[in-house]
């Protein structure tokens, strides 16, 4: 087997947005509200049937070339801890609007709600940003269960937003955003984001977005249970700031990976830049690679070297690992969490 690039796959929302994808990745014309890319995905949209699922070249679906060789795509380690799935989704995002004010349940709620083992936090690698662009994450101050409940009824953004953090985002930062947190990516922000494996999102806020909030926002859940997976009470700005590592994708080239994320992040995915001194080892298993800018090549443990350029993103099967990574380039490794971390049963 052999690193995989993938072709370029849009997805519709209903926020606008899509240029800096079409800039970055090619592709066909696309609508004003094209600002998704799913990269290296075996997750659907929710509620869908393939929406959201990775081709590889030639048609197949990314999900079903692993179900049908799960042990050359994701290797035996990979599978005795996290099950025959590639717990990993990864994301282009093209904010050509302020995103609702939304979050993700954890994986209690997903466990007792939806009957999945996984919920969604999610982190942000801050590919660009329009100057003042900024992001809200979190509440700063606690909020009544009543005080929420009526917030969303009224459709008051301004309250929400109000009550929560706001940070300027600027290229090259890395944001982690953990599930149950209300957050809003902010106009203007182009961002890879890597997060556990579902399509889960409560709305708080839709006024103004072509989507129809009291019958999509909740899961199917309702509001009174949907509520529940919010955390309202106060973040601490000190924990709010270390959920952002500023310029993290600027680092200088390294002889190694180089962690993205605060160690919090290490029980859902991994990230790391990639940026080669020298040849740069990097680690076999399942992965998903986007290279931000430059050209290089990447040297599989047989066979010839995959010819890399700005732009491309690739899936690494395990079975074709090792890597060695050349070049003047710098390109971010996505992968699933590590040997410390398992997720659900092993395979029998």
């Amino acid at each position: 087997m052999r690193p995989v690039h993938l072709p370029v796959s849009v997805l519709e929302h209903f926020y606008r947005g899509g240029a800096a994808i079409a800039e970055l990745r090619g592709g066909p014309p696309r609508c004003e509200r094209s600002p998704e890319e799913w990269l290296g995905s075996v997750t659907t949209r929710f509620g869908a049937s393939t929406d959201g699922l990775s081709r590889l070249p030639g048609g197949t679906l990314l999900r079903d070339a692993v179900a049908a060789d799960p042990q050359a795509w994701l290797g035996p380690e990979h599978r005795e801890r996290l099950g025959d799935e590639t717990a990993l989704l990864v994301k282009l995002i093209d904010a050509g609007e302020r995103l609702p004010v939304h979050l993700h349940p954890d994986r209690g709620f997903a466990q007792r709600h939806l009957s999945c083992r996984h919920g969604k936090t999610e982190a942000w690698m801050v590919l660009d940003a329009e100057p003042g662009t900024t992001a809200h994450v979190g509440f700063s101050r606690p909020v009544g269960r009543g005080e929420l409940a009526d917030l969303v009824a009224r459709q008051d953004t301004d309250g929400l937003l109000a009550r929560m953090h706001e940070f300027t985002l600027h290229p090259g930062d890395a944001v982690l955003v953990p599930a149950g947190l209300p957050h809003a990516l902010g106009a203007g922000a182009f961002v890879a984001e890597v997060q556990e494996p579902t399509d889960f999102s409560i709305l708080l806020d839709w006024q103004g977005f072509a989507v129809d909030g009291p019958v999509e926002g909740h899961l199917g859940l309702g509001f009174d249970v949907a509520l529940e997976a919010v955390r309202r009470d106060a973040l601490p700005r000190s924990e709010a700031e270390e959920l952002v590592r500023r310029s993290a994708l600027d680092a200088p080239a390294a002889d190694r990976p180089r962690a993205l994320l605060p160690a919090a992040a290490a029980p859902y995915f991994r990230a790391e830049l990639l940026r080669p001194a020298r040849g740069l080892p990097v680690p076999q298993g399942f992965a998903a690679l986007l290279v931000l800018d430059g050209r290089g090549t990447l040297r599989p443990r047989t066979g010839a070297d995959v010819a890399l350029r700005r732009g491309d993103a690739l899936v690494l099967p395990h079975a074709a690992g090792p890597h060695t990574l050349n070049g003047d380039l710098r390109a971010l490794l996505f992968r699933p969490p590590g040997p410390d971390h398992g997720t659900g049963s092993p395979t029998p």
